[in-house]
């Protein structure tokens, strides 16, 4: 039986943390490490600027620190706490019957034992595979629910812009050196708060649990 090899396959890891991570390179080369931006305080006796040009925003803190984005990521948590126990317990489950099959087999026919082993082989895969589809499900509301979450946070960016008279907004990890008074993320992040709440049913999560194997 070749069960053992995929029932150990079985156990997929939820990554919890946010969607998939990026690869690195396909050449498999080293990368330089990007320089980190950095804000300066502007200086206390400076005078208040009245229309600043280039705004800057953290786009992944924007997500992280807002209402939507701290929904999302206990949403992952939770259902991913739930998915790993399910494939723990499938795999506990087939390893079981794995085991007795293996018992039985001095006592059944060969053409019978290769039959049941092979029944068995066909259904552990099955699992598997309904199991790895449950995570890439996950994953994928995640991406959505990001998106969705970019989407409906752009006119109200585009908004701000305006009132502070600025041309375009820049994402902070590309600006090498800015004033902090050019960052517009917690101003916005109240903003989305405010005007979009948790997103609650924007992107409908559907995993099913509890498969009854």
């Amino acid at each position: 039986m070749r069960a053992a090899g995929r029932i150990a396959a079985l156990v997929l890891t939820v990554w919890a943390g946010g969607v998939a991570a990026q690869e690195g390179p396909a050449s498999g080369g080293t990368t330089a490490p990007a320089m980190p931006s950095q804000t300066i305080p502007a200086p206390a006796d400076s005078s208040p600027v009245a229309a600043i040009p280039l705004l800057t925003v953290d786009q992944e803190a924007l997500f992280s620190r807002s209402a939507w984005g701290r929904r999302t990521q206990r949403v992952l948590e939770e259902t991913g706490r739930e998915v790993a126990a399910e494939n723990e317990r499938l795999a506990t489950q087939l390893a079981a019957e794995e085991s007795e099959l293996t018992d039985q087999r001095p006592t059944l026919d060969p053409a019978e034992f290769r039959r049941l082993a092979e029944a068995f082989d066909a259904r552990a895969t099955a699992i598997r595979r309904e199991r790895a589809q449950v995570v890439e499900d996950l994953n994928g509301w995640a991406e959505a629910d990001r998106a969705a979450f970019y989407r409906a946070a752009l006119p109200l960016m585009g908004e701000m812009m305006q009132e502070r008279g600025a041309v375009a907004v820049l994402d902070r990890r590309t600006v090498f050196v800015s004033l902090d008074a050019i960052d517009m993320t917690d101003d916005l992040v109240a903003r989305l708060d405010a005007d979009l709440g948790d997103g609650q049913g924007t992107v409908p999560l559907t995993v099913p649990q509890d498969q009854q194997n």
